[in-house]
């Protein structure tokens, strides 16, 4: 069943019984805030699979952009210059430390070693400029501009008062009240419903990584052992 941002303020409220405590109701968006940020680094869920527009590779270059909003690769596909699906090939997920020791020059590449692996992290700049997980590195490094297509897991918007519905309130109701009410349940202290609520947010947190899982069985690429 479908909630909202406001609808799953007032379910937390009238389960804690704090319907006149003004102090608790002010801190409902932290809960709320805290509850979806707890989903967010435990449910790894096709849901937010986005497919990013296809772009070029850089001829003698490494390094390829996340998107703003990426937290996890699901796959990277090329092929020629007019397309990635005409002899396409899939890039196999590696360790940073793998891609380098398989083609240690970044700054050189060759038509004749095509990529074959990525690791979601770049090479580090000269000088330590640059966070090293901002961008995607490639190994070897592409000789030739063909394009590419990013399949990856997308950080979606919180739910707020202005923001009212998302991928959790839509897929995921009972999910997200277990955790927004677990922060509640921290914010009140002691109160004996923390083994409940806990115990509830871990069952349905397993059922939907379960169907991930399922999900996830038919994926071509997989990360193996380096």
């Amino acid at each position: 069943m479908a909630t909202n941002y406001d609808t799953l303020s007032k379910q937390i409220i009238t389960y804690a019984n704090k319907i006149d405590s003004v102090d608790f109701i002010n801190a409902i968006p932290f809960f709320i805030s805290m509850g979806q940020e707890r989903i967010w680094r435990e449910l790894k869920t096709l849901g937010y699979e986005k497919v990013e527009e296809i772009k070029n590779f850089t001829s003698g270059s490494a390094i390829i952009e996340k998107p703003a909003n990426w937290v996890e690769t699901i796959s990277i596909v090329y092929g020629t210059i007019e397309s990635p699906f005409t002899k396409s090939i899939v890039l196999f997920p590696r360790s940073y430390e793998f891609c380098i020791n398989y083609w240690p020059n970044a700054d050189d590449s060759d038509d004749s070693n095509p990529p074959l692996f990525y690791a979601d992290r770049q090479k580090q700049q000269e000088g330590g400029a640059g966070p090293p997980y901002e961008a995607i590195f490639i190994s070897p490094t592409p000789a030739k501009a063909v394009k590419y297509q990013l399949t990856y897991l997308r950080r979606v918007d919180l739910i707020t008062n202005d923001n009212q519905q998302n991928i959790l309130t839509e897929y995921y109701a009972d999910l997200l009240f277990y955790s927004c009410f677990l922060e509640a349940v921290i914010y009140l202290k002691d109160d004996p419903r923390m083994q409940v609520y806990q115990g509830l947010y871990q069952q349905a947190l397993a059922s939907a990584n379960e169907l991930t899982k399922d999900r996830y069985t038919d994926r071509g690429v997989k990360r193996d052992k380096d």
